[in-house]
């Protein structure tokens, strides 16, 4: 019907429309801070469930988990406003964009553009009011939407968007001048010269430092500081352009932000932005692409730059902190040291996340297990791997749960000597399947996907453990940790092929595609701890700590710069890095393998010094505080450490490395087995706290009419009323009444009788003895 407008369901509906009163949505609160709370949704389908990231808002929490839902289920959802716009309309859009940028109207804007055009119209000669095509390419959201309408593979070809820019600007012949052998924008008749003079501004002489990475012919990239002298009426960009050896700044490419300084600015890499050759129409009928002078540059590619900024760079590069800033007139810019460019390039692995994160670049490194949340000490493996995808450019990671089937322990107990004689070499891995897509364990297990994908959907990673948990939030941790430390083998070894599919079967099922992520292999040897673990593996050490301890130390670690290299002949010590306090779990990998293998030789209050070799020169500038040296001044590392104290595993942490399945599935399915064997009606848990067997036993389809629970803490049988009411609510069950009772277990109730079956579970044993005592008397 005319006149009628198409209704676009939302995700969630798209999801209710197919699935009802089925699909449960889970909000769980995560909290990052004390004054800061997000949320986090769990979206359970019949076949599947999905975890979202985590948002500020619930509802978006739930339409992001309704996104993976329909994404898992090969549902397109139509609500993004760029699917319904054609690519005529998107060239439209652009030159209509354009148009505006260069109005008398947007050259007193608040936005980048408009301090660069301000800027632009301080230049000399016949550079007055010429606008580096890499300037609106940069900072234009709209005219970067529009382009990724034409050609999604924009967003990974940045000399692709500014060919688009400049032909969609050849199209406003009586309004733009376009300059293409100097890649830039001019608009044809001049501004008013009121509004020029009315937004002139007398612009201080300002010193930046930065950092030029220089390139070498066949030859790692040298790194050094640079300062760039922005003297009064002067385009920055034609200052870098100097530095780089290039005519002005319509030649120089900006990045994206790669990362920030201490005081918060955003950092770019500059560098020689490729010339394009022009193209017709007809490129995409005849499935070519524009031909890009830059396959064939002469200069060396630079791969420090390139791995920085994810583009490929050629020749020198600079990385600094200057631009025009939204809602400001003001040229804002701050220093880029040696040491925040290298932090910057520590943060774009997983492990050199998580060693900036607990502020300790030298002690920590990504553990390679997580045990508990209780023990886990810096952001969660979940939250780690997102941060590593938004700093990739890579889309959210995809989180999909599954579930085994529940195995009864009658079956395990006699399959055990089964699995012991047939699977006796993987006893260390005794959850882990070969091919069957089942656990060992008793009750419910969790195992989980995670796949990666880049912006344009490409899969990146699919990584799928064998591994089972108790807890859904164990399973997504591990998973997202297994992913991680694949991850981080590549960007901090260097050693995966690039032109190969890769797959492990060991305890993970595995894709990866590299050259999605990335054109070449990384530069190897970044952040990377020269310890290796293999090392202490095989020593033989009496350890006073054991695994799964908590530990607090407090360290400080010493360069110790060679006397041939010192400015008085002396050898010296120099501060690197220190932490008065700082905790780490034993065994998990989470601590630096020379410092673990002290730290547990020691009693609490002991101190102790020792000395390694230095690591890589990236490591050690990333930790100094103001250090530059060569690594070759370097002596090695003199560590100060001194261990605070010392938290025992807890005994659920024990248990599970002790027993599997847990003694709490134990003594439930010894307690179900009863109850079958007997078709009891009627049962009563003494000393039921709150409420653990009583709220596992409605999961089981038993025989049982009625059960009680006696308790002497009131807090305690609140407790369990809520676990019960909650439980009862979410399923059905054949249970006719369930009744509380505030009593000792040492004295007799005349309200238990008639009773079939009495469990007196994980009550204390001298508790235990006196009132079967008392029974008995």
């Amino acid at each position: 019907m005319a006149g009628v407008e198409k209704q676009t369901l939302t995700r969630k509906e798209i999801i209710h429309q197919k699935f009802g009163v089925k699909a449960i949505y889970r909000i769980e609160e995560v909290h990052v801070s004390s004054n800061e709370c997000l949320y986090r949704c769990h979206l359970q389908l019949p076949e599947f469930s999905v975890v979202s990231n985590v948002f500020k808002k619930k509802k978006d929490s739930e339409q992001s988990a309704a996104e993976l839902a329909l994404e898992k289920l090969g549902i397109q959802s139509q609500d993004d406003d760029d699917d319904d716009i054609t690519v005529d309309e998107a060239w439209n859009d652009i030159v209509e964009r354009i148009k505006y940028i260069f109005s008398d109207e947007f050259l007193s804007a608040d936005h980048p553009l408009g301090g660069h055009l301000r800027a632009a119209l301080q230049r000399d000669g016949e550079r007055r009011g010429s606008l580096p095509v890499s300037v609106i390419a940069t900072f234009d959201a709209k005219i970067n939407s529009r382009c990724k309408v034409i050609d999604p593979s924009v967003g990974s070809d940045p000399s692709l968007l500014m060919s688009y820019v400049m032909k969609a600007a050849a199209k406003l012949p009586d309004y733009i001048v376009v300059s293409p052998h100097v890649d830039s924008l001019r608009r044809k008749k001049p501004y008013p010269p009121a509004i020029i003079k009315a937004l002139a501004t007398h612009v201080k002489s300002i010193k930046v430092e930065a950092v030029h990475i220089q390139c070498t012919v066949g030859g790692e990239e040298v790194v050094k500081p640079v300062t760039l002298d922005i003297s009064s009426g002067r385009y920055y960009l034609d200052i870098i352009a100097e530095k780089l050896g290039l005519k002005d700044g319509s030649q120089v490419m900006i990045s994206r932000t790669i990362g920030k300084t201490s005081s918060g600015y955003e950092c770019r890499v500059y560098a020689a932005m490729p010339k394009l050759k022009y193209f017709d129409n007809s490129w995409k009928a005849r499935e070519k692409r524009p031909i890009n002078e830059s396959s064939h540059l002469e200069k060396s590619r630079n791969a420090k730059a390139s791995f920085v900024c994810g583009l490929d760079i050629h020749g020198d590069a600079i990385v600094a902190s200057v631009g025009y800033p939204w809602r400001s007139h003001e040229l804002e810019h701050d220093g880029v040291t040696l040491k925040s460019f290298y932090r910057i390039c520590c943060g774009m692995s997983p492990n050199g996340i998580y060693k900036l994160s607990r502020e300790a670049i030298i002690a920590a490194q990504l553990p390679f297990s997580f045990t508990t949340k209780s023990t886990w000490r810096g952001p969660f493996p979940r939250e780690i791997l997102c941060m590593f995808c938004r700093q990739q450019q890579l889309a959210e990671p995809i989180f999909t749960l599954s579930t085994a089937p529940v195995k009864p322990m009658s079956c395990i107990l006699r399959s055990y000597q089964k699995l012991k004689d047939s699977e006796s070499d993987d006893s260390e891995y005794r959850y882990v399947s070969k091919g069957k897509k089942e656990t060992p364990e008793s009750g419910t297990g969790y195992r989980c996907e995670v796949k990666i994908l880049s912006k344009s959907q490409d899969l990146v990673l699919d990584c799928s453990s064998k591994k089972f948990y108790e807890k859904e939030n164990h399973a997504i941790q591990n998973a997202s940790l297994d992913a991680l430390s694949w991850l981080s083998r590549l960007f901090d070894e260097g050693d995966v092929d690039p032109l190969q599919t890769c797959y492990t079967s060991e305890h993970l099922d595995m894709v990866f595609q590299q050259r999605i992520l990335m054109k070449e292999a990384v530069p190897r040897g970044h952040f990377r701890n020269i310890d290796e673990r293999n090392e202490y593996e095989d020593q033989i050490r009496i350890q006073s700590i054991t695994k799964g301890s908590l530990v607090s130390i407090c360290y400080s670690v010493y360069l110790d710069v060679d006397a041939d290299f010192s400015s008085d002949g002396k050898s010296k010590k120099e501060l690197i890095e220190s932490n008065e306090e700082i905790e780490f779990e034993v065994g998990n990998g989470s601590m630096n393998p020379h410092l673990e293998s002290v730290v547990t030789q020691l009693a609490v209050g002991q101190y102790a010094r020792f000395l390694t070799d230095a690591p890589a020169e990236d490591l050690f500038v990333t930790a100094a505080t103001g250090t530059q040296r060569d690594r070759s001044d370097i002596a090695g590392f003199e560590y100060c450490v001194r261990l605070l104290g010392v938290k025992g595993p807890t005994e659920k942490q024990i248990e599970a490395d002790f027993f599997k399945p847990s003694l709490s599935k134990q003594r439930l399915e010894y307690v179900v087995k009863h109850i079958k064997e007997s078709s009891a009606s009627t049962l009563v848990d003494f000393g039921c706290g709150s409420g653990s067997l009583l709220a596992s036993l409605l999961d089981y389809p038993t025989s049982l009419q009625t059960i009680a629970g006696v308790g002497i803490s009131q807090k305690g049988l609140a407790r369990a009323a809520k676990r019960l009411h909650s439980k009862l609510n979410k399923g059905a069950c054949n249970l006719k009444s369930i009744i509380l009772y505030e009593g000792s277990i040492l004295k007799f109730d005349s309200r238990l009788h008639d009773i079939d079956i009495g469990t007196c579970l994980e009550v204390p044993f001298y508790f235990l003895a006196s009132f079967l005592h008392q029974q008995l008397l």
